[in-house]
């Protein structure tokens, strides 16, 4: 867990957990079933998150630096209490300006604490931001086994359901800002402007930009079908059908289960996407049989589809926090609005889930077998994506660099190590990842422009890490030297090869790479 200190790593755990957690009782909290008002709990909730992510989107393409400003978790905090009583207030008299607005305010607050601990989780490696987010979630279902239970047997249920709503994002607040601030500034270190990159004499991008995984537009309709399957999910299991339940214990194995799963597998981002699809699909194929049953045996039924679209539900959650981290890591000029960008894309998936279901549910009155139907019909929607539009596609490729996530292309091999040009790379950050098309080709670049240019061996090591988008900082950290130590190399490299920034020293690999 390199370039992280002291308690980051426990702090930021502990904020994914209170997140998943928030998110869980907003779904116990909003959804249409929860409550006879208002009956759009959950979209004025799920539009206040597209919303939010949208602005903050906006933020971070414009204006960056204002997010490193010292008030910027104050004012967030502010809003959040703003919002959180103003949707107790809006939910006490059925007002809906106080609802709509409450939601707004604390979405605002609640999407900078998301994305902020998504780029506190992009600094650590990618095997332990991996083995740390399905534990997180088994850790928070295993206490909301206990929990639950108990809160809904309370008289005013209702009021404790948003008490902890609250809690849990002061928790992750508490936990989140430091570390989170920390990388902000690391990432806004590293990055500068994300220029132009040089094109081959063909016209298509560079062998160093194929290399770098799919477009964001191709990741980002991942993310919103992601979010629409959530979306649907949330509202069948939490809207329609809530007075049957999950079963939590249920939940926090298959949790576990994706852990020791993936641990005997090179792809294991593909394994949580394939187990949690598998779950949904258990799932939806469940809801037909449901209104064939007997009271007693339709009761267990529900009960057993909810567990399971929840189950699945919540791994494509994991699965959006370990994609968005993992690139961000690997393009810190781009995190933030990666970041922001993404978590859009969810929550617009996430709304249109949710109105999909309630249309499945209002044309109900007209025959009641509607709404098996449509779930069956989602069913054969989620096989034909994954088969047919996420045929070439492959999470673990898009994460690790290799040319396998473009059609048509195969990840490049893995430099050796103590290859001439690469010093100690085997020991930098991306070392533990699989599939290092993109970083074979940055360090055959590296090595060429480093015989041009007469560089050391260190200073070729620094110039593959500064090509990769590695701030100064970290860059100290990975190899235990003094920033200042740093800057000199720095200096040195950039006077060798007549550069001026670190956008030009990744425009000058790119171009090796083209013309390579």
């Amino acid at each position: 867990m390199k370039g992280l200190t002291g308690s980051f790593p426990l702090r930021c755990c502990i904020a994914l957990a209170a997140l998943a957690t928030n998110a869980l009782v907003l779904n116990l909290f909003v959804v249409p079933s929860t409550g006879s008002y208002p009956s759009y709990g959950g979209f004025a909730a799920a539009l206040a998150a597209v919303l939010a992510y949208a602005a903050l989107l906006a933020v971070a393409a414009r204006r960056p630096n204002a997010l490193r400003h010292p008030s910027v978790p104050w004012v967030a905090l502010a809003l959040f209490c703003a919002g959180s009583a103003l949707v107790a207030a809006g939910y006490r008299g059925e007002s809906t300006t106080a609802s709509l607005a409450g939601w707004l305010l604390a979405s605002l607050a609640t999407a900078w604490l998301v994305v902020l601990t998504g780029l506190a989780l992009a600094r650590f490696s990618p095997r332990t931001a991996f083995a740390a987010i399905p534990a997180a979630y088994a850790a928070v279902y295993v206490a909301a086994s206990a929990l639950f239970p108990f809160v809904e047997s309370l008289r005013a249920a209702r009021l404790a359901l948003l008490a902890l709503y609250v809690l849990t994002f002061l928790a992750a607040f508490a936990c989140a800002v430091r570390p989170g601030r920390a990388a902000l500034a690391v990432f806004a270190d590293g990055g500068g402007g994300a220029a132009a990159r040089p094109a081959a004499s063909d016209g298509s991008p560079p062998a160093c930009s194929k290399a770098g995984g799919p477009p964001k537009a191709v990741l980002f309709a991942v993310l919103i079908a992601l979010g629409l399957v959530s979306g649907y999910t949330a509202f069948v299991v939490f809207g329609s059908r809530e007075s049957a339940g999950v079963s939590f214990v249920a939940m926090a194995a298959a949790m576990l289960a994706v852990i020791v799963v993936s641990r005997f597998s090179k792809s294991r981002t593909d394994v949580v996407f394939h187990f949690g699809l598998l779950l949904v699909l258990a799932g939806l194929l469940v809801v037909p049989f449901v209104a064939q049953a007997s009271s007693g045996e339709r009761v267990a039924l529900i009960h057993v589809s909810n567990t399971l679209l929840a189950a699945g539900s919540e791994c494509f959650a994991m699965l959006v926090w370990i994609v968005l981290a993992a690139r961000a890591a690997r393009r810190p000029a781009e995190a933030l609005a990666l970041q922001a960008g993404g978590r859009m894309a969810v929550a617009l998936g996430m709304l249109g889930g949710l109105l999909l279901g309630t249309v499945a549910t209002s044309f109900s009155a007209v025959s009641p077998l509607v709404p098996d139907v449509v779930a069956v019909g989602f069913a054969f929607a989620l096989v034909a994506y994954a088969l047919v539009g996420l045929r070439r596609f492959s999470f673990e490729d898009a994460l690790s660099g290799g040319e396998g996530a473009l059609p048509g292309s195969a990840p490049g091999p893995a430099p050796a190590v103590g290859a001439p040009g690469t010093g100690s790379l085997a020991a930098a950050s991306e070392a533990a990842l699989p599939g290092d098309g993109t970083r074979a080709a940055i360090e055959r670049s590296c090595g060429a422009l480093a015989r041009k240019g007469g560089l050391t061996g260190r200073e070729t090591e620094i110039l593959a890490m500064l090509a990769r988008g590695r701030s100064a900082p970290f860059i100290a950290q990975e190899l235990v030297i003094s920033p200042n130590t740093v800057k000199t190399h720095v200096k040195h490299i950039y006077a060798k090869l007549g550069a001026h920034s670190q956008q030009e020293i990744i425009d000058l690999v790119d171009g090796q790479c083209a013309a390579e």
